[in-house]
């Protein structure tokens, strides 16, 4: 599995695991490295996670939506 990304809210992690679902890349969430062992809650931030040969076009998603959400600022 390759980290995708890093959302400070498990909001904005399921947001990016719904855009993955829709282009048929399975992801599963992760707590992100400073939350530590403790599971995701609404509070914390999380990592997304892809397989490797997914990787690449996560990114490209993932990143075209955060370009789309800086040109509607």
């Amino acid at each position: 599995m390759v980290e995708v990304g890093t959302f400070a809210t498990q909001a904005d992690a399921e947001f990016a695991r719904s855009l993955l679902a829709a282009a048929g890349i399975p992801c599963v969430l992760a707590p992100d490295e400073t939350a530590g062992a403790y599971h995701i809650d609404s509070s914390g931030g999380a990592r997304v996670l892809v397989a490797d040969a997914d990787a690449h076009d996560a990114a490209v998603i993932l990143g075209h939506h955060a370009s789309s959400e800086e040109d509607h600022r």
